[in-house]
C-alpha cells in the first residue's frame, strides 16, 4: 500500500460509489447485495474482474453491506454502506426499492 497515493484511492473510491448507483447495469450487484442478510459485508471484488480491479481501483479494499432505514416510514427504503478498509473511507446512500 505504500506505493499507491491516499488521494488516488479517494478518487476510485469515489469512482466505484458513482459507478454503483449511477450505471444501470449495476442493477444486478445492488439486487445481489439485497439479497444478503442486513449487515452482511460483502468484497466489491466479488463483482468486477481482475482486469478491472488492475485497470481501475488497484489498492481499493471495499466492502458494502445494506441496513433497513429506521427512519422510514415504509419498507421500500435500504440504506446501503460503503467501507473502504485500507484507509477508512466510508460512504452511506439511501435506496429505494421502487426503483430497482
Amino acid at each position: 500500500m505504500s506505493n499507491v497515493d491516499e488521494n488516488d484511492l479517494s478518487l476510485k473510491f469515489d469512482m466505484l460509489i458513482a459507478q454503483i448507483i449511477a450505471q444501470k447495469s449495476s442493477q444486478p450487484i445492488l439486487r445481489d447485495i439485497f439479497g444478503h442478510s442486513s449487515g452482511d459485508w460483502v468484497n466489491f471484488r466479488n463483482y468486477i474482474d481482475e482486469d478491472t480491479y488492475n485497470n481501475e481501483y488497484m489498492g481499493l479494499n471495499v466492502y458494502m453491506c445494506w441496513l433497513s432505514d429506521i427512519n422510514a416510514p415504509n419498507d421500500q427504503w435500504r440504506l446501503v454502506a460503503f467501507f473502504e478498509n485500507n484507509q477508512l473511507y466510508s460512504q452511506i446512500l439511501i435506496f429505494n426499492m421502487n426503483t430497482l
